[in-house]
Protein backbone atom coordinates (compact mmCIF):
# COMPACT_ATOMS: atom_id res chain seq x y z
CA UNK A 1 0.00 0.00 0.00
CA UNK A 2 1.20 3.09 -1.24
CA UNK A 3 2.10 5.44 2.54
CA UNK A 4 0.84 8.74 2.09
CA UNK A 5 -1.70 11.61 3.01
CA UNK A 6 -1.46 13.64 6.25
CA UNK A 7 -1.36 13.26 9.87
CA UNK A 8 -2.59 15.33 12.74
CA UNK A 9 0.22 14.78 15.44
CA UNK A 10 0.06 16.13 19.06
CA UNK A 11 3.35 18.13 19.52
CA UNK A 12 4.63 18.34 23.05
CA UNK A 13 6.27 21.40 24.81
CA UNK A 14 9.95 21.42 24.29
CA UNK A 15 10.18 19.65 21.13
CA UNK A 16 10.93 21.11 17.65
CA UNK A 17 9.01 21.04 14.94
CA UNK A 18 11.51 19.39 12.67
CA UNK A 19 11.70 16.68 15.46
CA UNK A 20 8.29 15.76 14.45
CA UNK A 21 9.48 15.96 10.95
CA UNK A 22 12.16 13.34 11.60
CA UNK A 23 10.30 11.38 13.59
CA UNK A 24 7.45 10.32 11.05
CA UNK A 25 9.70 9.88 8.69
CA UNK A 26 12.04 7.38 10.46
CA UNK A 27 8.47 5.45 11.22
CA UNK A 28 7.01 5.51 7.83
CA UNK A 29 10.07 5.26 5.77
CA UNK A 30 8.74 7.87 3.18
CA UNK A 31 9.21 11.82 2.64
CA UNK A 32 7.60 14.22 5.29
CA UNK A 33 7.07 17.65 5.81
CA UNK A 34 4.95 20.20 8.47
CA UNK A 35 2.04 22.56 7.43
CA UNK A 36 3.33 25.18 9.86
CA UNK A 37 6.14 25.89 12.42
CA UNK A 38 5.67 25.95 16.33
CA UNK A 39 8.18 27.24 18.75
CA UNK A 40 9.83 24.32 20.88
CA UNK A 41 7.71 25.99 24.07
CA UNK A 42 4.46 25.35 22.05
CA UNK A 43 2.37 22.29 21.88
CA UNK A 44 -0.59 21.34 20.36
CA UNK A 45 -2.04 20.12 16.44
CA UNK A 46 1.17 19.91 13.94
CA UNK A 47 -0.24 18.63 11.30
CA UNK A 48 2.43 16.31 8.95
CA UNK A 49 1.97 15.24 5.12
CA UNK A 50 3.79 11.90 3.92
CA UNK A 51 5.02 10.91 0.39
CA UNK A 52 3.18 12.45 -2.01
CA UNK A 53 0.44 14.37 0.03
CA UNK A 54 4.00 16.63 0.83
CA UNK A 55 3.55 18.51 -3.05
CA UNK A 56 0.35 19.59 -2.16
CA UNK A 57 1.30 21.66 1.50
CA UNK A 58 1.09 24.71 0.01
CA UNK A 59 -2.61 24.04 -1.49
CA UNK A 60 -4.17 22.38 2.12
CA UNK A 61 -6.97 24.52 3.70
CA UNK A 62 -4.96 25.67 6.84
CA UNK A 63 -5.21 29.15 6.29
CA UNK A 64 -6.95 29.57 9.76
CA UNK A 65 -5.32 28.40 13.26
CA UNK A 66 -6.39 29.42 16.75
CA UNK A 67 -4.42 29.34 19.45
CA UNK A 68 -4.83 29.76 23.29
CA UNK A 69 -1.94 31.53 25.31
CA UNK A 70 -1.16 33.15 28.64
CA UNK A 71 0.16 36.78 28.63
CA UNK A 72 1.85 37.58 32.03
CA UNK A 73 1.62 41.64 31.81
CA UNK A 74 4.72 44.61 32.92
CA UNK A 75 7.27 41.89 32.49
CA UNK A 76 9.03 40.81 29.24
CA UNK A 77 11.97 39.02 27.47
CA UNK A 78 14.18 39.22 24.73
CA UNK A 79 12.26 36.20 22.83
CA UNK A 80 8.86 37.80 24.32
CA UNK A 81 8.44 34.24 25.74
CA UNK A 82 9.53 31.98 28.40
CA UNK A 83 12.56 30.51 26.76
CA UNK A 84 14.88 33.68 27.78
CA UNK A 85 15.35 35.53 31.27
CA UNK A 86 13.08 39.00 32.20
CA UNK A 87 14.47 41.47 30.56
CA UNK A 88 12.32 44.29 31.64
CA UNK A 89 9.69 45.35 34.15
CA UNK A 90 7.19 48.18 34.90
CA UNK A 91 4.45 48.95 36.95
CA UNK A 92 0.82 48.48 34.88
CA UNK A 93 -2.46 49.21 35.75
CA UNK A 94 -6.06 48.32 33.47
CA UNK A 95 -8.87 47.03 34.51
CA UNK A 96 -10.62 43.97 32.84
CA UNK A 97 -12.80 46.31 30.48
CA UNK A 98 -10.01 47.94 29.07
CA UNK A 99 -8.63 44.12 28.06
CA UNK A 100 -11.85 43.44 26.27
CA UNK A 101 -12.00 46.90 24.46
CA UNK A 102 -8.25 45.79 22.97
CA UNK A 103 -9.15 42.29 21.38
CA UNK A 104 -12.03 43.68 20.24
CA UNK A 105 -10.02 46.20 18.39
CA UNK A 106 -7.46 44.44 17.68
CA UNK A 107 -9.54 41.96 15.18
CA UNK A 108 -9.68 42.55 11.72
CA UNK A 109 -6.26 43.43 9.74
CA UNK A 110 -3.26 43.86 11.68
CA UNK A 111 0.59 44.72 10.64
CA UNK A 112 2.77 43.25 12.71
CA UNK A 113 6.27 42.69 12.75
CA UNK A 114 7.82 39.80 12.70
CA UNK A 115 9.84 38.70 16.47
CA UNK A 116 13.35 38.99 15.77
CA UNK A 117 13.99 35.47 17.72
CA UNK A 118 11.62 34.14 14.90
CA UNK A 119 12.41 31.38 12.15
CA UNK A 120 11.50 33.96 9.33
CA UNK A 121 14.29 33.60 7.14
CA UNK A 122 16.89 36.39 5.40
CA UNK A 123 18.79 35.68 2.69
CA UNK A 124 18.66 32.01 4.28
CA UNK A 125 19.17 32.71 7.25
CA UNK A 126 16.49 32.46 10.10
CA UNK A 127 16.15 35.41 12.49
CA UNK A 128 16.65 33.90 15.60
CA UNK A 129 20.82 33.11 14.43
CA UNK A 130 21.09 36.49 13.80
CA UNK A 131 19.68 37.88 16.95
CA UNK A 132 22.03 35.41 18.89
CA UNK A 133 25.00 36.43 16.98
CA UNK A 134 23.60 40.55 17.61
CA UNK A 135 23.55 41.29 14.31
CA UNK A 136 20.98 44.08 14.26
CA UNK A 137 18.00 43.05 11.07
CA UNK A 138 15.52 46.32 10.35
CA UNK A 139 12.50 44.03 11.41
CA UNK A 140 10.07 46.71 11.07
CA UNK A 141 11.05 46.77 7.07
CA UNK A 142 9.78 43.31 7.14
CA UNK A 143 6.27 43.83 8.68
CA UNK A 144 3.49 41.64 7.00
CA UNK A 145 -0.21 42.16 7.13
CA UNK A 146 -2.05 39.41 8.95
CA UNK A 147 -5.43 38.94 10.19
CA UNK A 148 -7.16 38.38 13.71
CA UNK A 149 -10.70 36.95 12.83
CA UNK A 150 -11.36 36.57 16.30
CA UNK A 151 -9.92 37.63 20.50
CA UNK A 152 -11.67 35.50 23.15
CA UNK A 153 -10.75 36.14 26.37
CA UNK A 154 -11.02 33.07 28.77
CA UNK A 155 -9.85 34.61 32.20
CA UNK A 156 -7.93 37.79 33.57
CA UNK A 157 -6.22 37.74 36.65
CA UNK A 158 -5.08 41.12 37.95
CA UNK A 159 -3.45 40.06 41.35
CA UNK A 160 -1.20 37.53 39.01
CA UNK A 161 -0.56 39.97 36.43
CA UNK A 162 -1.90 37.41 33.88
CA UNK A 163 -4.74 36.90 30.95
CA UNK A 164 -5.61 33.90 29.10
CA UNK A 165 -6.83 34.60 25.46
CA UNK A 166 -7.87 32.25 22.57
CA UNK A 167 -7.27 34.28 19.10
CA UNK A 168 -8.03 32.79 16.23
CA UNK A 169 -5.70 33.72 12.96
CA UNK A 170 -4.25 33.45 9.65
CA UNK A 171 -1.24 31.73 8.52
CA UNK A 172 2.13 33.47 9.77
CA UNK A 173 0.53 35.50 12.55
CA UNK A 174 3.24 35.42 15.88
CA UNK A 175 1.22 34.91 18.76
CA UNK A 176 3.88 36.28 20.91
CA UNK A 177 4.05 39.70 18.83
CA UNK A 178 0.15 39.55 18.88
CA UNK A 179 0.11 39.40 22.92
CA UNK A 180 3.34 41.91 23.35
CA UNK A 181 0.94 44.52 20.74
CA UNK A 182 -2.04 43.88 23.02
CA UNK A 183 -0.08 44.43 26.02
CA UNK A 184 1.55 47.98 24.47
CA UNK A 185 -1.95 49.11 23.61
CA UNK A 186 -2.64 48.68 27.73
CA UNK A 187 0.19 50.69 28.14
CA UNK A 188 2.75 47.93 29.10
CA UNK A 189 4.86 45.38 28.04
CA UNK A 190 4.55 41.66 28.48
CA UNK A 191 5.46 38.29 27.40
CA UNK A 192 3.81 34.60 27.02
CA UNK A 193 4.39 31.58 29.28
CA UNK A 194 2.16 29.05 27.81
CA UNK A 195 0.96 28.66 23.79
CA UNK A 196 -1.21 25.87 22.66
CA UNK A 197 -2.37 25.46 18.98
CA UNK A 198 -5.78 24.40 19.34
CA UNK A 199 -6.39 23.76 15.66
CA UNK A 200 -5.26 24.27 11.98
CA UNK A 201 -7.81 24.28 9.58
CA UNK A 202 -9.80 20.94 9.87
CA UNK A 203 -7.43 19.66 12.22
CA UNK A 204 -8.01 20.29 15.87
CA UNK A 205 -6.50 19.32 19.23
CA UNK A 206 -8.87 16.76 19.87
CA UNK A 207 -7.79 14.24 17.52
CA UNK A 208 -4.32 14.81 17.57
CA UNK A 209 -2.49 11.85 17.81
CA UNK A 210 1.07 10.93 20.08
CA UNK A 211 3.58 10.22 17.31
CA UNK A 212 4.54 6.87 18.80
CA UNK A 213 1.18 5.49 18.34
CA UNK A 214 0.86 6.26 15.01
CA UNK A 215 -0.55 4.24 12.40
CA UNK A 216 -1.61 4.13 8.82
CA UNK A 217 -5.46 4.54 9.94
CA UNK A 218 -4.60 7.82 11.21
CA UNK A 219 -3.09 9.16 7.55
CA UNK A 220 -5.80 11.32 6.55
CA UNK A 221 -6.37 11.75 2.36
CA UNK A 222 -4.65 14.94 1.31
CA UNK A 223 -7.31 15.69 -1.57
CA UNK A 224 -10.08 15.88 1.21
CA UNK A 225 -8.10 18.79 3.04
CA UNK A 226 -7.85 20.74 -0.67
CA UNK A 227 -10.51 22.96 -1.22
CA UNK A 228 -11.07 23.39 -5.26
CA UNK A 229 -13.57 22.57 -7.31
CA UNK A 230 -13.59 19.00 -8.91
CA UNK A 231 -13.02 17.76 -12.19
CA UNK A 232 -13.36 14.12 -13.42
CA UNK A 233 -11.51 12.44 -16.37
CA UNK A 234 -12.27 9.63 -18.44
CA UNK A 235 -10.61 6.50 -16.85
CA UNK A 236 -8.37 5.72 -20.62
CA UNK A 237 -6.92 9.01 -19.63
CA UNK A 238 -5.07 8.13 -16.06
CA UNK A 239 -1.94 7.27 -17.47
CA UNK A 240 -1.39 10.26 -19.29
CA UNK A 241 -2.40 12.34 -16.48
CA UNK A 242 -0.28 10.24 -14.31
CA UNK A 243 2.65 11.67 -16.87
CA UNK A 244 1.61 15.52 -16.48
CA UNK A 245 -0.09 15.45 -19.59
CA UNK A 246 -3.40 17.89 -20.64
CA UNK A 247 -6.73 16.67 -21.32
CA UNK A 248 -9.25 18.53 -23.24
CA UNK A 249 -12.33 19.07 -20.98
CA UNK A 250 -15.36 20.56 -21.13
CA UNK A 251 -16.32 24.83 -22.10
CA UNK A 252 -18.47 24.85 -19.05
CA UNK A 253 -15.52 24.38 -16.69
CA UNK A 254 -14.17 27.90 -15.46
CA UNK A 255 -10.56 28.92 -15.86
CA UNK A 256 -9.01 28.27 -12.81
CA UNK A 257 -7.47 25.58 -10.07
CA UNK A 258 -9.52 22.34 -9.97
CA UNK A 259 -8.75 19.33 -8.33
CA UNK A 260 -8.29 16.27 -10.87
CA UNK A 261 -9.76 12.98 -10.37
CA UNK A 262 -9.41 10.24 -12.79
CA UNK A 263 -10.11 6.40 -12.45
CA UNK A 264 -11.41 7.25 -8.85
CA UNK A 265 -8.07 8.32 -7.88
CA UNK A 266 -7.12 11.87 -7.18
CA UNK A 267 -4.53 12.62 -9.63
CA UNK A 268 -3.53 16.13 -8.47
CA UNK A 269 -3.96 19.86 -9.24
CA UNK A 270 -4.31 21.45 -12.52
CA UNK A 271 -5.70 24.61 -14.50
CA UNK A 272 -7.95 25.21 -16.95
CA UNK A 273 -7.25 27.70 -20.13
CA UNK A 274 -7.64 27.93 -23.49
CA UNK A 275 -5.18 26.33 -25.99
CA UNK A 276 -3.74 28.17 -29.19
CA UNK A 277 -7.02 26.53 -30.75
CA UNK A 278 -9.50 28.17 -28.38
CA UNK A 279 -10.33 24.64 -27.20
CA UNK A 280 -10.19 24.31 -23.08
CA UNK A 281 -7.69 21.90 -21.13
CA UNK A 282 -6.74 20.98 -18.14
CA UNK A 283 -3.26 21.67 -17.67
CA UNK A 284 -1.27 19.70 -14.42
CA UNK A 285 0.07 21.71 -12.20
CA UNK A 286 0.58 18.82 -9.27
CA UNK A 287 0.86 15.22 -9.96
CA UNK A 288 -0.02 13.04 -7.17
CA UNK A 289 2.57 9.81 -8.31
CA UNK A 290 0.74 6.23 -7.80
CA UNK A 291 3.55 3.68 -7.14
CA UNK A 292 2.05 1.17 -9.68
CA UNK A 293 2.32 3.54 -12.53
Amino acid sequence: MQISGVVNVFKEKGRSSRYYTNKVKQLSKMKTGHVGTLDPMAFGVLPIALGEACKFIDYLGFDKKAYIYRIIFGKTTETLDAESEISDEEAWNFEKNDLLRVLEEMEGAYEQVPPKYSAKKIDGVPMYKLARENIDVDTASRAKTVQIYKNRLLKFNKEKSYTIVMSEVSTGTYIRTLAFDIAQRLGTISYIDYLMRYYSGPLNIDEAICIDAMDEDDLIPVDTLIDLPVIKLHEKRFKAVQNGMNSYVSDDFNEEQYKVYCADKFCGIGYVKKDENGRKNIYMKKVYKYEDN
